[in-house]
C-alpha cells in the first residue's frame, strides 16, 4: 500500500474569495489565488500588485498584503495580459493569437530551411557572392574587348563596316561571358 504524502491541490475552478479582514500573508494570498508563493513575490516586485496593497507585518519583519481586496482585483486584472515576447507584437491581444503567430513563424522558418537544403533557395551571403562573381566576370570580359580587338578596329575606315564589326565583337564577348557564367554556376 502506498501512503499519500501531503494534500494535493484541487484542480478546476477555485472557490469565490472570502472577504478577509486585516492583513494576509503572502503564502495565504498565494493559496487564495491558487498560485505559487514565488509568483506572488514576483508580482509584488514587478508591481503587478500595487505597492499600496503591500506592507509589513505587525512584527515588522515580513511582507504582507494589507489591502487584500485591492490586491485581488489587481492580480485578476493583470492575469489576462499576454506577456511581451518575440511571438507577440503590439496588435496581438490574446494568447491564442500569439500561439497562432508563433506556429506560423515556425512553419515559415521550416519552409525556408527545407528550401535551402533542397537547393530551391539561396542564403543572402551566397546570393551576394554569386552576384559579385557574375558582375566581375561580365566586367572583365567587356573590358578585354578593347585590348583584344584594338589593332583590328584601327584599320577599318568605313563607319558601316566598323559598326558591323563592333556589333559582332560585342556579341561574341557576351556569348563567351554567358558560357563562363554557365560553367561557373554548375
Amino acid at each position: 500500500m502506498s501512503k499519500r504524502r501531503g494534500k494535493t491541490k484541487p484542480k478546476g475552478k477555485r472557490k469565490p474569495a472570502e472577504p478577509v479582514e486585516g492583513p494576509m500573508s503572502i503564502a495565504a494570498f498565494a493559496r487564495d489565488r491558487n498560485v505559487d508563493e514565488k509568483a506572488i513575490r514576483k508580482g509584488i516586485a514587478s508591481e503587478r500588485i500595487p505597492p499600496s496593497c503591500v506592507g509589513l507585518s505587525s512584527t515588522g519583519r515580513r511582507q504582507v498584503i494589507t489591502d487584500v481586496a485591492a490586491a485581488r482585483a489587481a492580480w485578476d486584472a493583470n492575469a489576462a495580459r499576454v506577456p511581451n515576447g518575440p511571438a507577440v507584437d503590439a496588435g496581438r491581444s490574446s494568447l491564442v493569437e500569439a500561439s497562432t503567430l508563433t506556429a506560423m513563424e515556425r512553419h515559415r522558418r521550416l519552409k525556408i530551411d527545407n528550401d535551402l537544403r533542397e537547393g530551391l533557395a539561396l542564403s543572402v551571403p551566397a546570393a551576394k557572392r554569386e552576384a559579385f562573381e557574375s558582375y566581375r566576370t561580365i566586367r572583365d570580359t567587356l573590358l578585354n574587348v578593347s585590348a583584344r580587338y584594338a589593332e583590328e578596329l584601327a584599320v577599318i575606315t568605313d563607319p558601316a563596316e566598323l559598326r558591323r564589326r563592333l556589333d559582332a565583337i560585342i556579341r561574341e564577348a557576351l556569348g563567351e561571358c554567358a558560357d563562363r557564367l554557365e560553367a561557373s554556376g554548375e
